[in-house]
């Protein structure tokens, strides 16, 4: 009864803002801090994406293209890039965005003070950014002490506060932050703490060059309405019926929800892929699980589309690969998985010596990941090859000191985006001794991360990332099921994409009266 209530007093108070030309978006919790890159998560991120814009940004397919900078160029030896930054943008306080500015910036983020996230990226533990230089007006120089192929990537980077450029009056005189002005369609207008943050157009905002149409961070952005009302409501039933009712414009619901939303007058769905993972991590120094022949007769004894089409509820499609099915680097390798036979899936188990061990999958109940009716699906099919298979459901905090422990045979786990392969590999690929959290210590696997780090080259990158996915068609340390989706609902009347790789996207969106 309590939580009806507060949904019933939670719509009421939305109902006063629906006659706006704002879009009224929900999300799970509030934000962390205004200030970019720093004290983040997702909900913050998502906020902050539509303030602030970096030098580069990424394209749906993966590929970093410039955003406040019009040109990238990086010298033959790729330890110089120079940035030639777009005429005509202004800062929400109406100041030009100049070379200056941006050295400003980068050197405020690389100062410890600031509390950057990303700083431990950038001073020798991905890259080493050696020097910063305003050329003149329009042009900056950044040094590396050696080539790298995710210099710009980790940059653009929702982590990272997507190296924001805000302008100096960002910060008071004493120098703590105020708020951010940035470059971006919407400004910071005003934060209610735990009920909502509100962001206005940016009437003089200039977009990057484009085809007219939305693209990740890099394409069309024009802003479209008044403002964004973003609504701290961490009930899902309040979302619910503040879709239903048109309250609410928009907001991530459970995949449970979709046949109810798709038969209603008021509300849509809207579905979308994003580059994150669901997959079962597989601990290799297990006694039972580091047996190659196990790992691979249990990736053999999935049917894959099946799965996924029940742990999905339909929207995902399978991809057994690391790479992303709709990144620039999806090749046709990039397709292959082990074939669904069951007859060879108990050959393996039978030459691996396996003697009915049991083996447990852990799960958590989350609403909008698949961990748990993917682990129950995985459970009958595996069951049929003669593997003792058994569930543990924990909450998702305990889940995660699992796998960062090490402790664990298989987790049914979801990974938010990476869009750069080499990125989405670190997560998973590296010295377990030194961080118990990684996947894969398969030594050729770590030199073959390493090379996608510092190959510049497009095809030689993926001649790179084909060998890796070959090698861990060999191993399988971990089985990938699909790439994540994005399930949202939305009003009828909405017009546009308002989600990007898990993020609320709302530039190139529209909502009717």
């Amino acid at each position: 009864m309590k939580s009806l209530l507060l949904a019933g007093t939670m719509l009421m108070a939305l109902s006063g803002v629906t006659q706006a030309r704002d879009i009224v978006i929900a999300q799970s919790s509030d934000l962390r801090s205004n200030i970019p890159g720093v004290n983040r998560d997702g909900n913050t991120d998502g906020v902050i994406l539509h303030i602030v814009e970096g030098l580069v940004g990424y394209a749906n397919n993966g590929e970093v293209k410039p955003l406040l900078a019009e040109s990238v160029e990086t010298s033959t030896d790729g330890l110089t890039y120079t940035f030639k930054l777009r005429q005509n943008v202004k800062f929400h306080d109406g100041k030009p965005l100049t070379a200056d500015d941006v050295v400003w910036n980068w050197n405020r983020y690389m100062d410890p003070a600031t509390k950057w996230t990303c700083i431990k990226d950038f001073d020798g533990g991905t890259v080493k950014v050696t020097g910063i230089k305003a050329v003149d007006a329009q042009t900056v120089t950044m040094s590396l002490d050696k080539p790298s192929a995710v210099f710009l990537g980790l940059m653009a980077r929702p982590e990272c506060g997507y190296t924001g450029m805000i302008s100096k009056d960002s910060l008071k005189a004493d120098g703590a932050f105020d708020k951010p002005i940035g470059t971006g369609p919407f400004k910071w207008d005003e934060w209610k703490k735990g009920e909502y943050i509100h962001l206005s157009k940016f009437d003089d905002y200039q977009s990057p060059e484009n085809d007219g149409k939305p693209d990740g961070m890099v394409g069309s952005k024009r802003p479209l309405v008044d403002g964004i009302k973003f609504m701290v409501i961490p009930d899902a039933s309040t979302v619910k019926a503040g879709l239903q009712s048109g309250v609410l414009d928009t907001a991530e619901i459970s995949p449970d929800l979709i046949p109810e939303f798709e038969t209603s007058e008021k509300a849509k769905v809207i579905v979308s892929q994003n580059n994150g993972k669901n997959l079962f991590y597989i601990q290799t120094r297990d006694p039972v699980m580091s047996k190659t022949g196990v790992r691979r007769a249990i990736a053999m004894a999935l049917d894959m589309d099946e799965l996924v089409a029940a742990a999905s509820n339909g929207t995902g499609k399978t991809n057994g690969s690391m790479v992303a099915s709709d990144s620039i680097y999806f090749s046709e390798t990039q397709k292959k998985r082990l074939p669904y036979d069951l007859d060879a899936a108990k050959k393996e188990l039978e030459a691996s010596g396996y003697k009915g061990e049991q083996i447990n999958i852990i799960a958590n109940k989350r609403g909008n990941v698949p961990s748990f009716p993917a682990a129950v699906i995985a459970q009958a099919m595996l069951q049929q090859i003669g593997l003792n298979v058994q569930i543990e459901v924990l909450d998702y905090a305990t889940q995660v000191d699992r796998r960062r422990s090490g402790n664990y045979q298989i987790i049914s786990q979801s990974v938010a985006p990476r869009l750069d392969p080499a990125l989405m590999y670190s997560f998973y690929v590296g010295d377990k001794d030194k961080n118990a959290s990684l996947m894969w210590d398969n030594p050729k696997a770590i030199e073959l991360m390493k090379a996608a780090y510092a190959e510049i080259d497009q095809q030689k990158r993926q001649a790179i990332f084909d060998q890796f996915h070959e090698l861990m068609l060999q191993d399988m340390p971990g089985i990938f099921l699909y790439d994540m989706i994005d399930v949202w609902g939305a009003t009828k009347s909405l017009e546009g994409q308002p989600v990007w790789q898990s993020n609320a996207r709302l530039w190139e969106v529209s909502v009717g009266q």
